[in-house]
């Protein structure tokens, strides 16, 4: 659902144009999140028709690696070569299965272990509860485990060819988003002050 021009997009708004007379792509935003419902990337984009979307469970982002057969490494591979990309979105949010899975605290399926350890951040999750993995956790807890994976799938992403060279030179931008399902609210990272702060108070520049 699409809404209104206002500060808590994540991205500048761009006029809402697909594609050129010729018929060639002009997406501006590179947005991969997780395939829970209540995330609707839709909501942090000005413009959605100039959206490439990459859903998986977790939000996850494999390593680059060209050798590998991946819809997600060659949809994110090829989205970088674009000439008017602008924004590279990864958000995840509360209440992850992925990330609950992760610290032993729901059982899933075989496949969705294997896909889960491509993300190399079961390490990093555990780490941001301490002691407490595997024992029951409180909300605070699930979501510290959460931004922990993210950041994981962020630093994931920046080993991507073409991504760092396009950041050096001032012409894309990379943020990572963690929303709340139970209240609705987003927090952005800023990597200056190495936390995640609310969407509405953080300027542009500061998610560089």
């Amino acid at each position: 659902m699409r809404t209104p021009r206002s500060s808590r997009s994540a991205v500048p708004a761009q006029r809402p144009r697909g594609r050129d007379r010729t018929g060639r792509e002009l997406p501006k935003v590179l947005f991969i999140s997780c395939t829970e419902s209540r995330l609707v990337p839709q909501r942090f984009v000005a413009d959605p028709d100039q959206m490439y979307e990459v859903r998986n469970i977790g939000n996850i982002v494999l390593p680059y690696n060209p050798r590998i057969v991946s819809g997600d490494i060659a949809t994110i591979e090829y989205a970088l070569t674009l000439p008017d990309l602008k924004d590279v979105v990864i958000s995840g949010h509360s209440g992850c299965a992925a990330v609950a899975a992760l610290l032993a605290q729901k059982s899933v399926s075989s496949s969705m272990r294997r896909w889960l350890f491509v993300g190399n951040s079961r390490t990093a999750s555990r780490e941001a509860v301490g002691s407490r993995a595997g024992a029951d956790l409180d909300a605070d807890a699930y979501d510290r485990a959460a931004r922990a994976h993210l950041l994981t799938q962020l630093a994931n992403l920046a080993g991507y060819p073409g991504l760092e060279s396009g950041r050096r030179g001032g012409d894309l931008r990379l943020r990572a988003l963690f929303h709340s399902a139970q209240t609705g609210s987003t927090d952005i990272y800023s990597p200056r002050d190495d936390s995640f702060v609310p969407l509405t108070r953080q300027v542009p520049s500061a998610a560089r």
